[in-house]
């Protein structure tokens, strides 16, 4: 932000629009306005076209106007005003007398941007004095570097407007320029134009060093990112967002395409990863090397071959650990333990072999459910969740009303129909599944109602978890029912009169 010093400055050369038409800019003026640097171009070249020149400008004026800092936008507005005063104070001569006027070319507009990998145009106006100047050709010298075989040229239309069509490039940078004749022949003042190429949309991020190991009473460490186009050309003014500690950080790359951040010990976690992202893009992970020089990333259980079991039953696979240092070799020699919740491991320590690895048995718990192992090295701890699946069916339990009635006596009243609710517990007491069970049951409903006549089966429903039986006692007296195929559950009805 500019004071208001330099505001108030420029302001003598603008105010007096408010009222009359400000005094036209001598040549030292205007050179004073172009060497100050609180005045932006686009504010120098809104002044000329608000008040016009005092002189009318040689080859060398334009020279030392250039030499000054104008640019494309100053040089053109100082002809067009040029031009127009030129022809306001001609307004009343003869034809001949504009035909006496000089050529000018003006590039529109001045500055031009487009992006690496993409065409671009330059649109120049031609006239003279206010005449168009039709079907006239024009070159831009010096568009070779853009890797044309020769300079662009273009001819004008009826409006006296050239459009330049310029080819893709692949590098970023900027470019000046000149417009002159077809022939080559330099034109008054010897306009120009700045044609920018830059670089298109983030493509890719890469980040160095390719990992952090925090060394000795070091507290810091640089991760500097790179981000580049799809034609390899930096990305300035890029934001950088790091993730993964308690606080993120962002960076903004430089005209470099580079962006630093700066982690502390503190910041991340050792054996850890932190995160790099660019809009637009995937993330990038970076290690963060575990104490004593192991890869957080490349140290724990290698994926089970089968992750789960039935209950107090071996996994039918070892579990392989495997570790390694942030340089990728293998921490052979070193000692890794393991402890367990709801499983038993052998052996419980064990030294890492040449490749880095150690095989572990697991005997899964007793207790359907999850089961973990977990394994410590120096100070990294890595677990694998497991999982121990019910076992098999070893016992049955009826229940009325979450009431468990196996081996009792209920009672109930004749014609009124009533529910049981049977289940399945495994060898352990875990509830197991009793849809086999189900499924059987169901095939067989027949012959149970044979058995039954005076206690007739009204519905069977089953599920993974129960199986649902409603019954109806015909008449008065006592039966047994018994439910279930080789391991069975059963229960005394005692059918009484309904009440009134």
């Amino acid at each position: 932000m500019r004071s208001g010093l330099a505001v108030l400055a420029l302001a003598t050369f603008v105010a007096p629009l408010a009222a009359q038409s400000p005094p036209p800019l001598d040549k030292t003026e205007l050179i004073r306005l172009l060497t100050n640097p609180l005045f932006a171009q686009t504010e120098v070249a809104d002044v000329v076209r608000r008040s016009c020149l005092k002189f009318h400008p040689t080859e060398r004026d334009w020279a030392d106007l250039r030499s000054a800092g104008a640019g494309g936008e100053v040089i053109a507005s100082a002809a067009a005003c040029d031009s127009r005063r030129s022809s306001s104070a001609g307004s009343s001569v003869s034809a001949s007398d504009e035909a006496s006027q000089p050529v000018t070319a003006m590039a529109q507009p001045a500055d031009v941007v487009t992006m690496a990998g993409m065409g671009g145009s330059v649109r120049v106006r031609l006239s003279r004095g206010r005449t168009p100047l039709r079907r006239t050709t024009l070159a831009l010298r010096g568009t070779t570097v853009l890797g044309l075989p020769r300079d662009a040229s273009a001819v004008t239309d009826d409006s006296g407007i050239a459009v330049f069509r310029l080819p893709p490039v692949a590098r970023t940078g900027t470019h000046q320029f000149e417009i002159r004749t077809g022939g080559g022949a330099t034109l008054p003042v010897q306009p120009a134009v700045l044609y920018s190429v830059r670089s298109s949309r983030a493509t890719r991020v890469r980040l160095t060093p390719d990992y952090i190991a925090f060394r000795g009473t070091d507290s810091t460490a640089t991760i500097v990112a790179a981000v580049t186009d799809s034609l390899g050309n930096p990305v300035p003014g890029e934001p950088v967002d790091l993730s993964g500690g308690p606080t993120p950080l962002t960076a903004i790359t430089d005209s470099l395409g580079r962006a630093t951040l700066a982690v502390t010990t503190g910041s991340v976690t050792r054996g850890g990863t932190v995160q790099v992202r660019v809009r637009g893009l995937a993330p990038v992970d970076m290690e963060i090397a575990a104490p004593a020089g192991l890869s957080g990333v490349n140290t724990g259980f290698l994926p089970a071959a089968s992750a789960y079991g039935p209950v107090g039953n071996p996994l039918s696979e070892p579990l392989i650990f495997r570790a390694r240092t942030v340089q990728g070799t293998a921490a052979a020699g070193r000692t890794v333990r393991f402890r367990t919740l709801n499983a038993r491991v052998s052996p419980e320590s064990a030294v890492l072999d040449s490749t880095g690895r150690v095989r572990v048995d697991v005997v899964l718990g007793i207790r359907a459910g999850e089961a973990a192992v977990i394994a410590s090295i120096d100070s990294v701890e890595r677990i694998v969740t497991l999982r121990a699946e019910p076992g098999p069916i070893d016992s049955l339990i009826l229940d009325r009303n979450g009431e468990t009635v196996n081996g009792r006596a209920i009672v109930v009243q004749v014609g009124v129909p009533f529910a049981l609710r049977l289940r399945a517990r495994d060898l352990y007491g875990n509830a197991t599944s009793i849809e086999a069970l189900g499924q059987a049951l169901r095939a067989g409903r027949g012959r149970l109602n044979v058995r039954q006549q005076d206690l007739q089966l009204v519905t069977l429903e089953s599920a993974d978890t129960a199986v649902v039986v409603t019954l109806k006692a015909v008449r008065l007296g006592s039966y047994q029912f018994v439910i279930g195929s080789g391991i069975t559950a059963n229960v005394r009805v005692d059918a009484v009169q309904q009440r009134p």
